[in-house]
């Protein structure tokens, strides 16, 4: 599995890992027992698969598409613990039309590790035995960690490094191009999941696979935002589903009475 490692070592394995799901998705993964994968093609920022979307130039003058670009799935995950900005971005409160918070959509963050949330989507694979490291890879299952680069040297890499990308018979080489991003999102702290199905036809615009959550998420913690009740509410929700690890709701706006002490003259 180390060989398929971008960005990363086998030391930072068991490095921890978050990711915000909406409740829904959430409960949806419990009850399937599958992890979901998109493709890398629907992701939100336009500059993503830039590379892999790039018009290629031969030595003729002929251009040509790179034909895999459609064909990897991917999803993201943060080193980043907890932050203001995660919450507001990735959990969206929604109300009926009385003002009152539809539970579906308030975030759920899940705790992982590296390890535990690629070990079950290179399982999937046949796997091959490296003769330089004598350890395990296929060419197909990727996790890394994202390098956040300025646009000017984004496109040198594309000019400069496209070839040893796009050559590369272990397959590491394309899904490196799906681990960089600008630098206006260096706050994100992205670790990468991706997956490339050779097989994948452009109306499949999902990849599932078996997990056990149990196994997979040490830690739950629900929407700092939401009021007590309804934290307690998804709680018992997610404990009916099966869950036995803790559950906490987190404490990002808690408010603390102070004292101090104050000396009169």
């Amino acid at each position: 599995m180390n060989n398929n490692l971008i960005n990363l070592t086998k030391e930072d394995l068991d490095r921890n890992i978050y990711r915000i799901y909406p409740l829904h998705r959430f409960l949806d993964l419990f009850k399937n027992n599958q992890n979901t994968l998109v493709k890398t093609s629907l992701w939100d920022d336009p500059f993503e698969n830039f590379i892999l979307n790039s018009t290629g130039k031969l030595p003729d003058g002929q251009l040509f598409d790179i034909n895999s670009r459609n064909k990897y799935y991917g999803q993201c995950w943060s080193l980043q613990k907890e932050s203001d900005a995660m919450w507001r971005i990735y959990s969206q409160h929604i109300k009926d039309k009385d003002e009152n918070l539809i539970i579906d959509n308030i975030g759920i963050k899940v705790k992982s590790t590296i390890r535990n949330v690629f070990q079950d989507l290179f399982n999937t694979q046949e796997s091959y035995i490296n003769p330089y490291n004598k350890e395990s890879y296929n060419t197909s299952t990727f996790i890394g960690k994202v390098q956040y680069k300025r646009k000017k040297k984004l496109i040198k890499i594309l000019h400069d490094e496209i070839s040893n990308f796009l050559l590369d018979q272990s397959g590491k080489g394309q899904a490196s191009t799906l681990m960089l991003k600008r630098v206006a999102f260096t706050h994100e702290k992205e670790v990468r999941i991706v997956y490339y199905n050779e097989n994948s036809m452009d109306s499949e615009k999902v990849f599932s696979y078996d997990i056990s959550p149990n196994d997979c998420f040490e830690e739950i913690v629900v929407d700092p935002r939401i009021p007590k009740d309804e934290y307690l509410k998804i709680k018992d929700l997610i404990e009916k589903e099966g869950y036995q690890n803790k559950i906490i709701q987190s404490g990002l706006y808690k408010i603390e009475n102070f004292t101090f002490k104050m000396d009169l003259p």
